[in-house]
């Protein structure tokens, strides 16, 4: 059984065959009866396989934590978006936009404030990435 929660609300409950997702060791594929994980979840795809059918999402970044006793996963992440709910253009713009961001960080004097702005820029850079990526290798598969 799987749980996937956004901040304002429980996205997915449901059971799965499987789903993929980047941690911070690396890419986990998790199945049913899996051991007991928790870990951190980077900005990444994740491939949610269930009832015969592949979906792929962008997800945010967050946190994974499996209980094998009571076969469940619960994937906590800041921003989720299927392939069918990007839109594209929306996404090129944040791409945009944080590239604009970063380049302007990088030119505040104050060191910290500048370290603080370039790493807000470039995990918003990440996230438009990420979904730019995902709509142009599965948006055929959706």
């Amino acid at each position: 059984m799987l749980s996937i929660i956004v901040p304002d609300r429980e996205y997915f409950h449901g059971p799965v065959d499987s789903f993929t997702v980047v941690t911070s060791a690396g890419e986990i594929t998790v199945l049913p009866s899996h051991a007991d994980y928790v870990s951190n979840v980077e900005i990444s795809h994740l491939i949610l396989r269930h009832n015969g059918h592949v979906d792929y999402y962008a997800i945010g970044g967050g946190a994974l934590s499996i209980y094998q006793k009571k076969n469940e996963a619960y994937l906590t992440v800041n921003s989720i978006e299927s392939v069918d709910e990007i839109d594209l253009e929306r996404a090129e713009k944040a791409k945009k936009l944080a590239g604009e961001r970063l380049l302007n960080a990088t030119k505040i004097e104050d060191k910290e404030a500048s370290v603080r702005e370039q790493q807000k820029a470039e995990i918003r850079l990440k996230r438009a990435l990420n979904r730019i990526s995902l709509k142009d290798q599965f948006a055929s598969h959706a």
